[in-house]
């Protein structure tokens, strides 16, 4: 698992950086700043499918990971929504995606990745 050390830690980080990001960009959906939040939730999902590429395989290495592996798929589906959302500028919707579903989702993906990487990256 020491191998994986780096991508742990900096894993850890970048969901932090996201749900930051998120709460920015939901900050930017109530002022109709719409522009700037469509470009910030492009980086999010960027940052998003390359935590879970990379804690995927880690977390391959580590038993009982069924929970974090169902976050991932939700937050992706989350993310789905998000877009199709941006699309058709249903920004009200959007709100309550992100209100009820994205934060959520994303606030339990990173208690369980920090779950699961805690131990190795204290050790």
């Amino acid at each position: 698992m020491e191998n994986y050390l780096d991508v742990m830690k900096q894993n850890l980080g970048i969901t932090e950086t996201m749900l930051e990001g998120l709460i920015y960009v939901q900050k930017q959906l109530s002022k109709r700043s719409y522009p700037e939040a469509v470009q910030l939730m492009e980086d999010i999902i960027l940052s998003f499918t390359a935590v879970e590429r990379s804690s995927r395989s880690v977390l391959r290495n580590i038993e009982n990971t069924e929970v974090a592996e169902k976050y991932f798929t939700n937050v992706c589906a989350n993310l789905d929504l998000v877009v199709t959302h941006l699309e058709s500028r249903s920004y009200a919707k959007l709100q309550e995606v992100f209100q009820f579903t994205l934060i959520p989702n994303i606030k339990k993906l990173q208690r369980e990745l920090e779950r699961h990487f805690q131990p190795y990256v204290l050790s």
